[in-house]
């Protein structure tokens, strides 16, 4: 790496003059990569990400002290220990290197759904985690997928193995779909945790129409996924 003694510009290929004021370089070669130091910003987030962890210890522990010992009927202390707990794991799956956007995405919401059903839970659970924010959040889902495969068309086909999962954990009240479409759902409705199931049902069918539509106007391309996918 050159240096221009006139413009004081640093020049990182092998040019003989500046490229702003074209003054000839002196020929002194600065020793130094020509690369970012990717080593040291990955040491900074893990001592920061580090730091962060133990700052959540300490504030979950203080909180749950407090509210045994202030207001032990009220579970806010459980509250905030769950969310910072949600918060740590987000950013673990942010700054992990080999996690793609689709599991940041998957995990990222499936961790909002069980904080907000324990928060449900600690608040003597009245349903709405399960009635309500689990179906909402599954809309949403469909609604990310769809647009996923509208930014990579060239790979939208890829989509195709998450939709199914997706319907996997949906409901109908029909006996025969729900066993094979929504197993979970089906359970927490049997035994009477689910009790407003509209939300769930809409849930479901735009899950299924979507499914359907990547499908139909995928044609030839869907299917040799699905077959190769399942090993058919």
């Amino acid at each position: 790496m050159s240096k221009c003694k006139y413009c004081g510009v640093e020049i990182l290929d092998d040019a003989v003059k500046c490229p702003l004021c074209s003054g000839v370089l002196d020929g002194k070669k600065e020793e130094g990569h020509t690369y970012p130091d990717v080593v040291s910003g990955v040491r900074k987030t893990t001592v920061l990400y580090r730091i962060f962890s133990f700052a959540f210890i300490v504030i979950a522990s203080v909180c749950i002290a407090l509210n045994v010992w202030l207001t032990p009927t009220l579970r806010w202390g459980e509250i905030v220990t769950c969310s910072l707990a949600y918060l740590l794991w987000l950013g673990y799956i942010i700054l992990k290197d080999n996690a793609g956007y689709r599991i940041r995405i998957l995990s990222g919401v499936a961790g909002a759904v069980l904080l907000i059903i324990l928060i449900d839970t600690f608040l003597g659970f009245s349903g709405w985690s399960v009635s309500y924010v689990l179906p909402a959040a599954i809309i949403l889902l469909d609604l990310a997928l769809a647009i996923l495969m509208l930014i990579n068309r060239r790979n939208w086909q890829s989509y195709l193995i998450l939709q199914v999962a997706m319907v996997l954990v949906r409901r109908q009240h029909s006996d025969v779909a729900g066993a094979v479409v929504g197993i979970v759902p089906l359970v927490l409705i049997r035994i009477g945790i689910v009790t407003q199931p509209l939300v769930s049902d809409i849930a479901f069918l735009v899950t299924v129409f979507m499914f359907l539509g990547s499908m139909i106007l995928g044609g030839r391309t869907a299917r040799i996924e699905m077959k190769r996918r399942f090993h058919i």
